[in-house]
């Protein structure tokens, strides 16, 4: 399954400093206890806020989910 908007918003959106998206059986997933899933960890929120003042546009979400894409197909998740 592939890694939407709504995925990076969600995670983005999050309260939780904690809030990781992780692929549990293939399938994207936003969690606070990404241990206990026991999937492979794609980006924490933390990560993604790095070096951000503002919450990104619908551009910038678009991007970071094409991004994020990428990397779990070239880790071959």
């Amino acid at each position: 399954m592939t890694i939407t908007v709504d995925h990076v918003r969600e995670l983005l959106g999050s309260d939780s400093p904690d809030a990781t998206l992780v692929l549990v059986g293939g399938r994207p997933k936003v969690t606070t206890t990404p241990a206990a899933e026991n999937g492979l960890v794609v980006a924490s929120r933390a990560d993604l806020w790095k070096d951000r003042d503002t919450p990104p546009g619908d551009e910038d979400l678009r991007r970071l989910a094409e991004i994020l894409n990428t990397t779990v197909s070239e880790l071959g998740g």
